[in-house]
């Protein structure tokens, strides 16, 4: 996506942060992701078993949740905590949503093979970045803004969604496969995860508040929804490139060709990170970190 697109996606945003609304967030606004041709079949891999997944099920999704809540409470106060709690509460109603079939999936196996690699794709960069190692642009433009503590929760929190479904996103699709085995798409599944994003929105938004920042009271506030609409239409648009850009990472003629693919995919996500991270707020920092002490203190 160009410049111009990114700029036009953050403007939205805060247009419509003072836009009134009295409807849900998950009642606005047409699916319109699922009214798109796929590509034809390519072919490509199958459901495996991958770390933290070796048996499908939704005790998958339960280990990742558990080692989300261990990372949020070992970061505490530290700016990076935002998008684990973001990850945590998304991840918790996934869970919940699968456990009581409230969202259906065609293929649950597929579904958690998924959830269970993109996580690890997440505890790896955690893990590089800690140790020093090379890391996507865009994680590392969303851990220094997080490390500097000079921008809102807000932007944190966006810095990490970004990096990774614009950035890791496409890669493990792509690892999974794109079709069953009979070739029928599997974006479908792809595309009721979004069911599950309108349903995690508000308390998503509810809990990095409550912990990180007020400022979400004016950023994303309770009386109008139409910082919901933008926010979820940005992120279905992310996630309609996600499978886009999997499936040219799929129909790649050679490794030269993919990692063309895969180079373009990180210099998008590292722009979106660098103009999400473009409007600091020096010695914010001081405010966001008394704040999250004394919840803290008080739980």
């Amino acid at each position: 996506m160009g410049g111009a697109a990114r700029k036009a996606g953050l403007a939205a945003i805060l247009a419509l942060l003072a836009l009134p609304s009295s409807a849900p967030a998950s009642g606005l606004g047409v699916h319109w992701e699922r009214y798109l041709p796929d590509m034809p079949p390519v072919g490509g891999p199958q459901p495996h078993a991958v770390p933290g997944c070796r048996r499908a099920a939704l005790t998958c999704i339960d280990r990742e949740a558990r080692h989300l809540a261990r990372i949020q409470r070992r970061y505490g106060c530290d700016h990076r905590g935002v998008f684990a709690t973001t990850y945590l509460e998304l991840t918790r109603t996934l869970r919940a949503a699968v456990a009581t079939r409230s969202v259906r999936f065609a293929d649950r196996r597929y579904l958690f093979f998924e959830d269970a690699l993109f996580a690890d794709v997440y505890f790896n960069t955690l893990g590089a970045w800690s140790g020093g190692r090379p890391i996507a642009p865009a994680w590392r433009i969303a851990l220094e803004t997080a490390r500097s503590g000079q921008v809102n929760a807000a932007q944190d929190m966006l810095l990490g969604i970004n990096a990774h479904v614009q950035n890791d996103m496409p890669f493990v699709v792509a690892a999974l496969g794109l079709t069953r085995r009979d070739g029928r798409s599997r974006k479908p599944d792809h595309d009721v995860v979004n069911d599950v994003l309108d349903a995690a929105y508000q308390r998503v938004i509810d809990a990095v508040r409550r912990r990180f920042d007020p400022v979400l009271d004016f950023t994303n506030p309770s009386w109008t929804n139409g910082d919901d609409v933008a926010g979820l239409e940005m992120v279905r648009g992310w996630r309609e490139g996600v499978w886009r850009n999997a499936e040219r990472l799929v129909a790649a003629s050679d490794d030269a060709a993919r990692a063309q693919v895969a180079d373009q995919i990180q210099q998008n996500a590292a722009a979106w990170a660098e103009a999400i991270a473009a409007a600091p707020q020096p010695g914010y920092r001081a405010t966001r970190d008394a704040y999250c002490a004394g919840v803290l203190a008080g739980a």
